[in-house]
């Protein structure tokens, strides 16, 4: 394709140096990824790394590059034959030079994406097995793991990079994929990574306090997640819609910037004011019951149904509400989504029930590795009333530190015992990091352990857990690695507890 043809359609960039009919291929932000007549895209890094990313590129035999307006007079830029500049950042301008090169897959396609600091997950996922129960051509891409029908691929990221992210729409589109249910990350979401693409719904969670290491503060993160919505409004495709979870964290303040952005997209409430609303919820270990309500459109009357599933916990009522009011507006038939609902997979690593051989306790692991999350699990446990609470969770290391107090804050406040232990300390000492989660305890507060090596950690918590208790064990979930300095080791929260389980099943 000529640079000319770029420049008409995207016309946020320009073409500062080079002939415009210029053919080039794709766009690549990796340069370990380019081929002749691809587009380089600069990173935004420090001077001296950038000049040798434009090295490599050069190399390789790039000939044009894409940057924004601050790095015009980087050493090296001189060489490329042709330079496209962004007074935007580069991230925006890559993102929307990669659809176009890619044909736009997203728009040949029904694009469902949730953002939110908790919940995405488990809500793209049970959104795909929906689609998969009414015979949809459906595909996914999140946290654990891309999904194209029956078909699982590695994730690397919850967003992967829009060069990788628009091949791998193009691929699901060839396959015959109607319905792709993704994560957006606020990461994805400010770097980026989603821009151009044509959604047909967005969707908010929560937000509540993550990744402070990566936003310098939480109205960044905020507006970070408010992105989703503004893509919304780009879009060209036909009866797209968003939904928004009022009664959360943020659910108030995202409704209102929403308003005051005056978007024309139409943008649903999953809340007590709003067009989709659940109660009278019942928890058990058999699974959860609650009464959704539906506002009926254009007639003044709310039709209530009666919804059983499969998935325990007060935070899977609202993952499949929210589930449940996605699948209305896109038209699932309802009946039969109802009906599906009875019996969803696990989520891998969410509320992931593993039980005692003689299923008289059960443990619970999850990915819960924010303040809000792991309240969220341990008060579904509270409201099952079992015996006993054993919560086991450490934080991970080179991330936001801020919130290790506050989580043993709550494991205090919901549990019967704690046990500190390690998470993925990766280049801090696993000893400081329990020692800063300790500090959130109350004075006096005696009813906890730390044990820095998890698998220890594990066998303990296990011989501590009574008949009728559950032990939950937070922070990794799904992962299948653990991160101590700079070495990445087997390591699989489950199997684990398993092993435990049997151990201490054979000694009684």
């Amino acid at each position: 394709m000529k640079l000319s043809e770029i420049i008409k359609r995207i016309p946020e960039v320009k073409l500062i140096k080079g002939e415009s009919n210029l053919e080039v291929d794709y766009i690549w932000g990796d340069s370990r990824k380019l081929k002749p007549n691809d587009i380089f895209v600069l990173p935004e890094d420090t001077n001296e790394k950038q000049e040798s990313f434009l090295k490599m590129a050069l190399e390789l035999g790039s000939k044009v590059v894409l940057v924004s307006k601050r790095h015009l007079k980087l050493k090296g830029l001189e060489a490329f034959d042709g330079i496209l500049e962004t007074e935007e950042a580069a991230g925006e301008a890559h993102g929307k030079i990669a659809c176009f090169l890619a044909g736009n897959p997203a728009k040949k396609m029904k694009l469902v994406a949730i953002t939110g600091t908790n919940g995405k997950t488990s809500l793209t996922f049970i959104l795909f097995h929906l689609a998969r129960r009414v015979g949809k051509n459906a595909a996914l891409i999140g946290t654990v793991q891309i999904q194209i029908m029956d078909r699982i691929l590695e994730s690397g990221y919850t967003t992967p990079d829009a060069s990788s992210l628009n091949l791998l729409l193009k691929q699901m589109l060839e396959e015959g994929i109607e319905y792709v249910f993704m994560e957006m990350s606020s990461h994805g979401l400010k770097l980026g990574r989603v821009a151009g693409l044509e959604l047909t719904c967005a969707g908010f969670t929560n937000l509540t306090q993550d990744h402070l290491d990566f936003h310098p503060s939480m109205d960044d993160y905020f507006e970070s997640k408010f992105k989703i919505f503004q893509l919304l409004e780009q879009s060209s495709v036909k009866n797209k819609f968003g939904l928004v979870a009022g009664d959360v964290s943020y659910g108030n303040v995202m409704v209102k910037r929403i308003t005051e952005a005056k978007l024309k997209s139409p943008i649903y409430i999953l809340g007590k004011s709003g067009e989709f609303n659940y109660t009278n919820t019942k928890l058990s270990l058999l699974g959860s019951e609650y009464r959704f309500h539906k506002k009926a459109k254009n007639l003044p009357f709310v039709e209530v149904r009666s919804i059983k599933t499969n998935l325990l916990g007060n935070f899977n009522v609202f993952n499949t509400s929210f589930a449940l009011a996605i699948a209305y507006e896109l038209g699932f038939p309802w009946e039969e989504v109802i009906s599906c609902l009875e019996k969803i997979p696990t989520v891998p690593g969410r509320f992931h029930v593993v039980p005692f051989p003689d299923r008289s306790r059960i443990a619970v692991v999850d990915y819960a590795h924010t303040p809000d999350a792991l309240e969220n699990i341990l008060k579904s446990c509270v409201e099952i009333a079992p015996k006993q609470i054993i919560c086991l969770f450490g934080c991970g290391g080179d991330r936001d530190r801020t919130k290790r107090p506050q989580m043993a804050r709550i494991a205090e406040t919901f549990a019967d015992f704690v046990i500190l232990t390690s998470d993925n300390p990766r280049t801090e000492s696993p000893e400081t990091i329990l020692d800063e989660i300790e500090s959130g305890f109350s004075r006096g507060f005696q009813r906890y352990e730390k044990i820095t090596d998890r698998k220890v950690a594990i066998q303990r918590a296990v011989g501590l857990l009574d008949r009728d208790g559950i032990l939950v064990v937070a922070g990794k979930g799904h992962e299948t690695y653990q991160i101590i300095g700079k070495e990445k080791t087997n390591f699989v929260d489950f199997e684990e507890i398993e092993n435990a389980f049997q151990i201490l099943g054979m000694g009684r």
